[in-house]
């Protein structure tokens, strides 16, 4: 059993049967590397490759996830003593699934303790929840958990879609006595069709401005003297407090400093003592979002004994404090399914091997397949969000761009040409998202300099061109992978003929994506650059190059935006000069 943080964090517990949610999830592989579909493949590459991984798969079925839930349904007594890990909305409004798609229940069962817990989540991927991380650090949801989403009533699983858990991470900082650092990100074993939300970075503070608006969601309790959770998902439009008035309020409730500026915000007017006149989440609302304009500011943290103290507020993580260390956590997706970006090598005669990341050294490379010869270039990249590492190649055979991705009616690998880019510039890059929309975007370098933005569509296509530089940018190498800065974009590498590396921060505005530029190194003249994401699973954004001897280096990032963009660089091996594309 989870201790009680003082009366404040909440996840309540739940008297869950010991059968009700005993998941016995694992990411062990079930589907085999599926044939791709030859039709609307790249005419030069084979129609069947074993590049793309094992779709990882849950060894419970359906059935047996959704037996749990309903078993589960009748037994959501929440534990009565200080709020701990789970909110619920007092004095707040139903609501329906349809109006907050992206909500979703977190339900966890231990059957060997036989402790339960329920929070609220949020969709910020198709198979990714933010929550709070006192709803996760020190439980094992892989085994234990299951997320149920697309449900308006409590554990309604006849109109909800369940999922397991493959992996959670909680900010490694979190501290269970302060409730500071207060936020995690769980990875589903399978893609949502929902909607989903967006995270508030630092620039979107103005959100948390006092006497702004925003909601805040929950199935928690609808009384401070009650024991069970909304039938029905809640709602409550809360006015954002000044921090000195969230402070002073919450010291002379509680008899301590216990609130963080710059971390946590409160939002609400102050308790009155009871039910009626309080309006504010409890016990089972605890992970759930605080939203204000189409964006998560907030999550339900913490708050005191009975969620109804007079004088007390609501107290929510402040999610644009730590946009930069939960979206690489979100954006995550790699080749071996362990949050660490991995690396493709094409050999002369079209040979095609993996070497899967160990943090700071590759695993043995493994055979692929051949026929890969006429690839010009490829990337890696999830366009569509599902987790499943997508190929994207220019054949030289048409001159055209394809994508290898999962489809997922079908559980197979498949083929497709990509239309909406040309297949003719000199340099392409995906970095991630440039335009604020939560979905990965194309960058290409034309000859004549000129740079050209391609927003995507999240599913394997993209809308059309913006040109955000004009014919400045000849002859330079674009490349780059996910957050490099800190902040929770995604930046740019750019390298010119001279061997001169510049970063460009991202901005997440389509026409000006990116900041003044800054030289981060010189004398850059490897043969090849890899940027697929996070390769030592630290959360920062990471490049491998090759050098003109054929050893593999790699540079981890530090997220600071000078010329310390990057570490001590660490050798990955030698012989690399075998490989004329690395991807």
């Amino acid at each position: 059993m989870i201790r009680a943080l003082r009366g404040r964090l909440r996840r309540p517990s739940t008297a869950f049967p010991a059968a009700a949610l005993a998941l016995a999830l694992s990411c062990a592989g079930v589907l085999a590397a599926q044939p791709a579909t030859a039709a609307d493949g790249p005419p030069g590459l084979p129609s069947t490759t074993a590049a793309a991984p094992a779709i990882p798969q849950h060894t419970a079925s359906d059935k047996e996830l959704r037996s749990r839930v309903v078993d589960a349904a009748g037994t959501q007594a929440a534990e009565k003593k200080t709020p701990s890990r789970t909110p619920f909305i007092i004095g707040g409004t139903e609501t329906t699934i349809s109006s907050a798609p992206w909500m979703v229940q977190l339900a966890y069962y231990d059957d060997a303790s036989g402790d339960g817990y329920f929070c609220g989540g949020t969709l910020v991927a198709p198979n990714k929840v933010l929550t709070a991380a006192h709803c996760v650090a020190g439980l094992d949801w892989t085994k234990n958990g299951a997320v149920l989403a697309g449900a308006t009533g409590l554990y309604d699983d006849t109109t909800g879609t369940v999922a397991g858990v493959l992996h959670q991470w909680n900010h490694p900082h979190f501290n269970a006595e302060t409730a500071q650092n207060d936020i995690a990100v769980l990875t589903l074993d399978r893609p949502l069709d929902q909607q989903w939300m967006r995270l508030a970075y630092l620039n979107d503070l103005a959100y948390v401005t006092p006497g702004k608006t925003a909601t805040v969601y929950g199935w928690g309790l609808t009384s401070g003297t009650g024991t069970d959770l909304s039938a029905n998902l809640r709602k409550a439009t809360l006015p954002i407090v000044p921090d000195a008035t969230c402070d002073s309020a919450m010291k002379s409730v509680l008899g301590d400093d216990e609130f963080i500026e710059g971390s946590m915000f409160c939002a609400g007017t102050p308790a009155s003592g009871a039910d009626e006149g309080t309006t504010s989440p409890c016990n089972g609302d605890s992970g759930g979002p605080v939203i204000a304009d189409n964006k998560i500011i907030g999550i339900v943290s913490w708050g005191v004994a009975g969620c109804t103290a007079k004088g007390a507020y609501p107290v929510f993580t402040k999610v644009g404090s730590y946009a930069w260390a939960a979206q690489p956590r979100i954006d995550d997706t790699d080749l071996s399914y362990d949050g660490r970006a991995d690396l493709l090598g094409r050999t002369p005669s079209g040979g095609l091997f993996q070497q899967d990341s160990k943090g700071t050294s590759l695993a043995q490379r493994a055979y692929q397949g051949n026929g890969w010869q006429t690839a010009s270039w490829a990337l890696q990249a999830d366009l569509d969000r599902d987790y499943f590492q997508d190929l994207i190649i220019r054949d030289a055979t048409d001159g055209h761009l394809y994508r290898e991705y999962v489809d997922h009616t079908t559980g197979e690998y498949v083929w497709k040409q990509i239309t909406s880019v040309w297949g003719g510039y000199k340099s392409y890059a995906i970095p991630g998202d440039l335009t604020g929309d939560a979905r990965p975007d194309l960058v290409a370098v034309d000859a004549d300099g000129s740079v050209y933005l391609y927003p995507g569509k999240g599913d394997g296509e993209f809308y059309g061109k913006v040109k955000v530089v004009d014919k400045s940018w000849k002859n330079v190498k674009i490349f780059g992978h996910g957050d490099l800065t800190g902040d929770g974009r995604a930046d740019l590498l750019v390298r010119n003929s001279s061997g001169v590396l510049y970063l460009y921060a991202g901005t997440q505005v389509e026409h000006t994506p990116w900041k003044t530029r800054v030289q981060a190194r010189t004398g850059w003249n490897f043969t090849s650059y890899v940027a697929n994401g996070d390769v030592t699973g630290d959360g920062v954004a990471d490049v491998i190059t090759r050098d003109s001897g054929g050893t593999l280096w790699l540079y981890p990032g530090t997220n600071k935006a000078t010329t310390a963009l990057f570490g001590t660089p660490v050798k990955l091996g030698t012989g690399y000069n075998q490989y004329n594309l690395l991807f």
